[in-house]
């Protein structure tokens, strides 16, 4: 009797396979393939007494229902039953399950047999004797050490291409958190997205995320800016077109939306296309075809659209100069990135990442910057968001010749954002270690200096100006004004901040000229030092 062509018509529900009493389990479960009654009654109370659940079939037939609901665990096969013939059994079992580790059993030792057998996929080869119960309980032992292996193996590549699909997203910032989960639901779906923040967050960096954690990884990612391309170069380089479609067009050129078939075509300032080009995307998006330039030959394209911009486009779509229809074809989600002003706590995991980058590239030996360095990166607001750091830091390097990136470093420009009006970075009042010593870093865990008590050392900044106030104002009589309160917190910055006209503006979240307006209103304010 031969093995059933089509197991699968085999219900997992039926009599057979409920009076074997079969049941998913966590782990350690042994299957006994054994005409032999009184060997598998033998083999059952060996292995249950070592900690495993048996279950015993007795044909082919059995064998291949059991199989399918069982966690990956053990099959003890004997080769001699009345359904199957030779190694037939043994490779349908693997097809069915190829995590299950099979151990052959046999009564004759031949060479042939066990050289079939493991070439067909078998963990081992047991002969029949008199030391039968003892090599099942090693052999039962190995296989189930090499299944834990292999869980173990393979848990790590998941946990290691998890980590992987982040290390472009240099951030342990909570403000990314939103990102990172966007990213694992994007990861294995091919709708279109659409990302938007300031210039210079990273928005191709997560775009080129999306792409590597899904299944298009393997094909090409193509990207290309529209505003950095003029309208009637664009169409072609989106399309591109044939042989003699314009002077100059001597051979024929395949646009992004073809070369990125199979992969993601990444459209970063979607917002700076014209209205006639975007009524041409929108019809790409729809029916998956175009024309190239000067062709009539349909061309059929599989690519992932994600799409960046820095602009408001729902603004743009009420003002009529962004199509609504085309809005929603690429925004059928939305990705937001925080500024780099929401991530300070990113700047030093940034800081440490372009160092090296930049080290690398211009082959020196630098490791790190100064903590003056990092202290004035950290109080920056960052206009320009990450791509300004890896500027200035790159620069930097430039003028680096040491090991380590100092204030001297730092490119005169940049310097020169932080010195006060009239001032210049030649002029010997630029920024030195003295001065910047005296600034806290935003890291620091608790106040230095004596406090009304230790409540007021805890929690957020609104959670200690609470504790602060109601301690210092307990009645209603007591109360401070507006001006009052203001007056006493540029009065607070001023001092901690050694009079730093710039620095207290940065701490404060406002513009120099702003911070100049509040003293000249507040007469009480300390006297301000030019000097950094």
């Amino acid at each position: 009797m031969t093995l059933d062509a089509n197991p699968q018509s085999h219900p997992l529900d039926t009599p057979a396979a409920a009076a074997m009493g079969l049941a998913p389990r966590a782990g350690g479960d042994v299957l006994i393939v054994e005409d032999d009654r009184d060997v598998s009654s033998l083999i059952e109370k060996l292995l249950t007494r070592e900690g495993h659940r048996c279950v015993k079939v007795q044909s082919a037939y059995e064998a291949q229902i059991a199989v399918r609901t069982m966690p990956p665990g053990v099959v003890l096969l004997d080769l001699s039953l009345p359904d199957s013939q030779d190694l037939e059994l043994l490779r349908k079992l693997q097809q069915i399950e190829p995590r299950h580790r099979i151990i052959i059993m046999t009564a004759y030792d031949n060479l042939d047999i066990v050289i079939g057998a493991t070439r067909a996929g078998a963990f081992d080869f047991i002969t029949k004797g008199p030391d039968l119960t003892e090599r099942v309980k090693v052999t039962v032992r190995n296989a189930f050490a090499a299944i834990a292996q292999e869980q173990h193996v393979s848990h790590l590549a998941t946990s290691l291409a998890r980590r992987d699909r982040y290390s472009a997203l240099i951030s342990h910032s909570s403000a990314m958190e939103p990102v990172r989960a966007a990213i694992d639901r994007l990861s294995h779906s091919r709708v279109n997205v659409l990302i938007s923040g300031q210039s210079g967050t990273g928005k191709e960096v997560v775009a080129r995320t999306i792409h590597d954690s899904g299944p298009r990884a393997q094909g090409p990612f193509v990207a290309i800016n529209c505003a950095g391309i003029p309208d009637t170069l664009l169409e072609s380089e989106l399309f591109g077109y044939e042989r003699g479609a314009f002077t100059g067009a001597q051979n024929r050129k395949i646009g992004k939306f073809e070369a990125a078939s199979g992969g993601t075509l990444f459209l970063d300032e979607i917002g700076e296309m014209s209205l006639p080009l975007q009524a041409k995307l929108l019809r790409v998006l729809q029916d998956g075809r175009f024309e190239r330039l000067g062709g009539n030959t349909l061309v059929q394209t599989d690519s992932r659209i994600i799409a960046a911009t820095n602009r408001e486009l729902l603004g743009m779509v009420r003002a009529g100069t962004f199509r609504e229809d085309l809005f929603y074809r690429l925004a059928v989600f939305t990705l937001t990135l925080p500024p780099l002003t929401e991530r300070k706590g990113d700047v030093p995991m940034l800081v440490e990442h372009f160092v090296k980058q930049s080290a690398r590239e211009e082959s020196k030996a630098i490791k790190g910057v100064t903590p003056e360095v990092m202290r004035l990166f950290e109080l920056h607001p960052w206009p320009g968001n990450v791509r300004q750091l890896q500027n200035i830091i790159a620069r930097s390097a430039l003028q680096c010749d040491t090991d380590t990136i100092a204030l001297r470093d730092l490119p005169t420009s940049f310097v020169q954002e932080l010195m006060p009006p009239g001032t210049h970075a030649d002029e010997g009042m630029g920024l030195t270690p003295r001065t910047l010593e005296t600034v806290p870093s935003p890291n620091a865990a608790a106040l230095q200096e004596h406090d009304v008590g230790a409540q007021l050392r805890q929690g957020s900044v609104a959670d200690r100006l609470n504790a602060a106030l109601e301690f210092a104002f307990p009645s209603k009589d007591m109360l401070p004004t507006v001006e009052e309160l203001e007056r006493a917190g540029i009065r607070l910055a001023m001092r901690r901040l050694d009079h730093n006209m710039q620095l207290t503006a940065l701490r404060l979240n406002i513009s120099r000229a702003t911070l100049y307006r509040r003293l000249d209103q507040n007469e009480g304010a300390m006297p301000r030092r030019p000097h950094l």
